[in-house]
């Protein structure tokens, strides 16, 4: 199969499984997202230099191509994926991407999922690599990124750096980030909204998300800012820069995000483009100006 039918099957499965919920969304997930190969064929390892490493059983990677080209020299990237699939092929040509444009370091983790692990475990992993990250390098020269339930992580990663008052990164870019899992509408206008969205997104469906948190959530309360970053203090983050497709289904959750950061004083920037669907800012090497925006946050 080619790279773009490799990634489409990717989104009709997630939208698959996330139109279920209950013990009918683990089935599914065990059933098509276990046991397969690691989308990072050997001729992307080569071409970035690629490097693989252990945390507690779950691999990670370093990449480089060149040499830093502006205040950035690392970046911390979580991939998308449900919080149920590992990394895909797109992941890992973003990540290409990130690593020609800027020649940072990308630190790339194939951090735990659910059902067999939980948000707790993968706020662990991200800590761990970066509080390695400063040993090498000051924060003000790392950023953080991630799409999906990465950019989720990213945010709660970046909340828990704040927390330990660790150097904070020097930028969060987030591709239609997983913030608010638990997000529902709040009036009649969001619900027609979000019902509008539902029809449109051929990726993602919101019904499975309510089981998805209930996991995610491992021992902590749905309503915890580890696992879920809507419900946490969003003042004092890094200066966050949040994509999202008009017609994806998380699009109400990322605006209820960003309204939410506006009304703490956060740093945000909002970006919306009409008609197009969940994370194509990394699917889809046609949306140049929004990479843009990512790169010169970056250099």
């Amino acid at each position: 199969m080619t790279q773009e039918e490799i990634v489409k099957k990717r989104q009709e499965l997630v939208h698959h499984m996330f139109s279920s919920t209950g013990d009918e969304f683990v089935r599914l997930v065990l059933e098509n997202c276990r046991g397969g190969v690691s989308a990072l064929t050997e001729e992307m390892r080569q071409r970035m230099n690629g490097e693989e490493f252990d945390y507690k059983g779950f691999p990670w990677y370093k990449f480089h191509v060149g040499e830093p080209k502006g205040k950035t020299k690392k970046i911390l990237y979580f991939h998308g994926g449900g919080w149920v699939m590992n990394s895909g092929v797109a992941q890992f040509a973003f990540a290409e991407y990130l690593a020609k444009e800027t020649g940072a370091e990308i630190w790339f983790p194939e951090y735990p999922i659910v059902p067999e692990h939980n948000g707790e475990e993968a706020l662990e992993m991200g800590m761990a690599l970066y509080r390695q990250m400063l040993q090498e390098c000051p924060g003000d020269a790392i950023a953080m990124g991630g799409d999906s339930a990465g950019g989720g992580l990213a945010v709660s990663v970046a909340m828990q750096i704040r927390e330990e008052g660790l150097g904070q990164p020097n930028n969060l870019f987030l591709i239609s980030p997983g913030c608010n899992v638990g997000g529902t509408p709040r009036n009649a206008e969001e619900k027609a909204y979000e019902d509008m969205l539902l029809e449109r997104d051929a990726i993602v469906s919101t019904k499975g998300f309510p089981t998805v948190l209930d996991l995610w959530k491992g021992s902590t309360d749905k309503d915890d800012w580890r696992v879920n970053p809507m419900k946490g203090q969003l003042k004092g983050l890094p200066p966050m820069l949040v994509f999202a497709g008009g017609h994806e289904a998380m699009e109400m959750g990322i605006r209820q995000f960003v309204e939410e950061a506006i009304r703490q004083d956060a740093d945000v920037v909002y970006y919306v483009r009409n008609g197009v669907a969940h994370a194509y800012v990394m699917f889809y090497e046609w949306a140049k100006e929004e990479r843009k925006l990512i790169i010169d946050r970056l250099l």
